[in-house]
């Protein structure tokens, strides 16, 4: 399964579980709702640094944030003292490291990209591209494979929640769009939809409150 929809099933399915603790005669710990959100935040950052190293500066904020709020629900600090010499501190680190960020990322025969609070541009010109998986939580992923060719079976897993995800194709692939938009959309404006015998890759398409497009 794509990371994106395990991380934000399993968050969904752990805030609609513990409000329902106690008509099953169980006792939910004390507060545990208040606690989920900022663990949840703590958890999506450090997936999103594993998934992808790249991003590793929306994934430390992520953390940051999330341990920020478990400290203030602890009584160890006043987060409001801490907004202003935060900001300065992330303004600092995007002046720092910045100028090298928007570059496209070069992938090979299989892609992998996990984007939270965050983008990434992804191009393959492999010959023997065998698909991969891209998530997107409240952000947005390209993936150019127009210089790429398909190895027979390739199979291509996106999910996008809030946010969008762009994949440009040659002309010539064959796309097959499988999955339901749930307040989304999935777009496929290739050219080769019918020929069969063309190249062919398949894209596992879940979207919730987002948008797919596929384009040559």
């Amino acid at each position: 399964n794509n990371w994106g929809s395990l991380s934000v099933g399993g968050g969904f399915r752990g805030a609609g579980v513990i409000p329902l603790l106690p008509q099953g005669g169980m006792v939910a710990p004390r507060g545990a709702l208040k606690w989920f959100c900022p663990a949840v935040l703590v958890f999506a950052g450090l997936l999103s640094f594993v998934a992808n190293p790249r991003h590793w500066l929306s994934a430390t904020l992520l953390v940051g944030i999330g341990v920020v709020i478990m400290l203030s629900l602890a009584g160890a600090i006043d987060a409001v003292d801490l907004i202003f010499p935060a900001a300065l501190i992330i303004i600092g680190i995007f002046v720092i490291f910045g100028r090298g960020w928007g570059k496209p990322e070069i992938a090979a025969d299989h892609v992998r990209s996990f984007n939270v609070f965050s983008g990434s541009e992804l191009r393959s010109s492999s010959q023997s591209f065998t698909g991969g998986d891209i998530a997107v939580l409240f952000g947005g992923a390209e993936l150019d494979l127009r210089q790429a060719g398909l190895t027979p079976g390739a199979r291509l897993d996106c999910f996008v929640a809030f946010g969008g995800t762009e994949i440009k194709v040659p002309e010539g692939w064959r796309i097959l769009v499988k999955g339901m938009p749930i307040f989304g959309a999935v777009e496929n404006k290739t050219t080769a939809r019918e020929d069969e015998n063309a190249p062919t890759l398949e894209v596992a398409a879940t979207v919730l409150f987002g948008g797919l497009e596929i384009k040559n």
